[in-house]
């Protein structure tokens, strides 16, 4: 049952800016943000709500605690059951994941989706927002997260997400997009910065001409008008934003290109340049 669009990116490469953006476009009136709360119209994959209907639901979830890759075997069991409640309706679902074959488990596959976004965004920016983000304590141990294909998210409050690491996570969706150019893109996070009213036209679009919706002008630069960064600074100073991960942290940092020129040590950007160059070229970043 083909009824997903995906929203999926490594984590803080853009994501929350893209759910903001549909957000304002399809869940608001006019395409004005006045709270972060329309955002949970797009569905997060990691929710423990979707495993409630499973008698054994308190055992699988003590299960998944110790051994976050079992969450492996309920990625399609989790999509069907959505898929069939929204069964005539489109719908959009945000992910970290990586688009992967687990243990010979998908994680999600061309049956369940109607459409993808990926999100991509240079390593080396993402670097300084993990560091924020989880509050790590030197860029160091931010590289050592972004290198790593054990990286695994096991936040308390929701199931775990398989990220791997940053190459790993591009490469994943990549090769879901070769094999399904009809089905996705590729967005990178830059271009939503510095192209917007291009890049984010493109998306809506897209979308309307999938969803077999009319194109709303009006509602359409609202929502963008939506995207300022600075008033979502200020609305997150007066409203507490629901996915900041640490209560005084900030969710909306900065949200600039290339702060890692005049911040990150000069070796620690040569290792990650190193690490990911040939993805990092064929994206245009080196």
């Amino acid at each position: 049952m083909k009824n997903i669009i995906w929203l999926a990116s490594y984590p803080k490469s853009g994501n929350t800016m893209l759910r903001i953006f549909l957000s304002c476009y399809f869940f608001t009136e006019k395409g004005f943000i006045k709270n972060f709360d329309f955002l949970k119209n797009i569905i997060s994959i990691n929710q423990k709500s979707f495993l409630k209907k499973l008698e054994n639901y308190e055992e699988i979830i003590n299960q998944i605690k110790k051994n976050p890759e079992i969450i492996q075997n309920y990625w399609i069991k989790i999509q069907h059951q959505i898929s069939e409640e929204k069964k005539n309706e489109t719908f959009f679902i945000k992910t970290h994941n990586a688009n992967i074959n687990y243990n010979s488990f998908d994680f999600t596959n061309k049956d369940f989706t109607k459409y993808f976004f990926y999100i991509v965004r240079d390593p080396r920016s993402i670097l300084i927002s993990l560091m924020s983000h989880f509050e790590f304590d030197s860029y160091t141990e931010s590289k050592q997260y972004l290198l790593s294909d054990n990286a695994i998210t096991n936040l308390n409050i929701n199931l775990p997400e398989i990220i791997l690491s940053w190459r790993s996570h591009y490469i994943s969706w990549k090769n879901f997009y070769n094999h399904n150019k009809n089905l996705g893109q590729i967005i990178k996070y830059e271009d939503m910065v510095n192209k917007p009213e291009a890049t984010f036209r493109n998306i809506l679009e897209t979308i309307c001409e999938k969803m077999k919706l009319t194109f709303d002008e009006k509602k359409y630069q609202n929502s963008l008008e939506s995207l300022n960064f600075t008033k979502l600074q200020k609305m997150e100073n007066e409203i507490t934003f629901h996915e900041s991960v640490h209560k005084n942290q900030k969710f909306f940092r900065k949200g600039i290109i290339d702060e890692w020129k005049s911040l990150v040590p000069a070796d620690i950007i040569k290792e990650i340049e190193k690490e990911f160059f040939t993805q990092m070229k064929e994206l245009g970043y080196l």
